[in-house]
């Protein structure tokens, strides 16, 4: 099916962070299975890193809808 994708600017100043929420990134196909909709960084932010909340300093090259939802994807400037 059609997958529709919502983002919104994400302002994070120098040295902080801010977390991935659906207000920002959110991506619907019509099912209920958000676990399965996966986002794959192609090209690693400029100015920092994505990386899971439990697992500081360690970047990471792809996440699900789930994770955005459940607010455990951050983004370190």
């Amino acid at each position: 099916g059609d997958i529709a994708v919502f983002t919104k600017r994400l302002r994070v100043t120098k040295g902080d962070h801010s977390y991935i929420t659906t207000d920002v990134l959110l991506a619907l196909d019509g099912t209920d299975k958000p676990e399965e909709l996966l986002y794959v960084i192609t090209s690693p932010p400029q100015y920092g890193q994505i990386e899971y909340v439990s697992y500081p300093g360690i970047p990471i090259m792809s996440f699900s809808q789930m994770d955005v939802a459940r607010q455990i994807v951050c983004y370190i400037h």
